[in-house]
């Protein structure tokens, strides 16, 4: 199995941001060498927002539109995109860079991300990512960056949801997107069944993992406030090797590890423990 490791250092188009300089972080603690240990051929690649900052808007839409071109060529020759990214806003342009027209997601986020520019409190534009790409909002933003087909809500698994803005909350009840909530550090409903549903109604995805799905006691290094009671890094390792087991795994991406906040290399730790067990699960495939 080929891979190709994409950096993309940028939180929203910015690399001042301390999210952004996760990605170099774990390639600088050897994460292509690890994934070379589990038996694959890997490449690295990096994305180049390639014009000055200007706004988080326009400096995402040039960063997603360079990953979608990285996704692309990758796919083109055979390779597993694996992404390494400062925030969630880099899933448009991941799906954007391959036919996805058949593919669902699982989403793994202490958030919803299913804000709309009507229902967000802050007007934080990661915090709008899945309802971006289920079609809810900002549609020909997502159509400059290349394949803009909406995902089925009903083609969505959550995994690690916990905090939600209040209308947000409303929106994503009333949809058709199958929400495993995390209470505690437990999930509500059992995660393998969740993905064998899943699996009934597409045969492939798009992982999406947001590190704040981790308990802050295994993860306190990332992008917003720490949300308690979150997963497990043995929870998620399990859930990332069932996804592989039942699914078709398209691309993957690890987002919103900021070093400037972490605790004793913590996150760090687990964030490495992440890929290898990516890693692992595409080696057996």
């Amino acid at each position: 199995m080929q891979i190709s490791l994409i950096q993309v250092p940028y939180m929203m188009g910015d690399e001042r941001c301390g999210s952004s300089r996760g990605p170099g972080r774990f390639l600088q603690a050897g994460a292509d060498q690890l994934l070379s240990s589990k038996g694959l051929q890997v490449s690295l690649e990096s994305v180049d927002r390639g014009t000055p900052f200007r706004d988080s808007g326009s400096s995402s839409l040039a960063v997603c539109k360079g990953l979608a071109s990285v996704v692309r060529r990758a796919t083109a020759r055979g390779q597993f995109p694996l992404i390494l990214g400062g925030g969630c806003d880099l899933a448009k342009g991941i799906l954007a860079g391959f036919d996805h027209s058949h593919c669902g997601v699982v989403w793994v986020d202490a958030h919803g991300d299913f804000n709309t520019p009507e229902t967000t409190v802050t007007g934080y534009l990661p915090g709008m990512s899945l309802a971006i790409i289920t079609g809810h909002c900002f549609a020909n933003y997502w159509a400059e960056i290349g394949d803009s087909s909406p995902i089925p809500e009903t083609s969505i698994l959550m995994l690690g949801v916990r905090e939600l803005d209040p209308a947000e909350r409303v929106r994503l009840t009333s949809s058709g997107i199958n929400v495993v909530v995390w209470r505690e550090g437990r999930p509500a409903k059992d995660v393998v069944s969740a993905l064998q549903q899943l699996a009934k109604r597409v045969s492939e995805v798009y992982l999406h993992i947001d590190m704040d799905s981790l308990d802050p006691e295994v993860a306190p290094g990332v992008v917003d406030a720490c949300v308690t009671g979150g997963l497990s890094l043995a929870q998620l390792q399990d859930a990332i090797r069932a996804t592989f087991a039942y699914l078709t795994v398209r691309a993957a991406s690890l987002v919103v590890y900021n070093p400037e906040r972490d605790e004793d290399d913590k996150t760090l730790r687990a964030g490495l423990d992440l890929i290898g067990t990516i890693g692992e699960s595409l080696a057996i495939e």
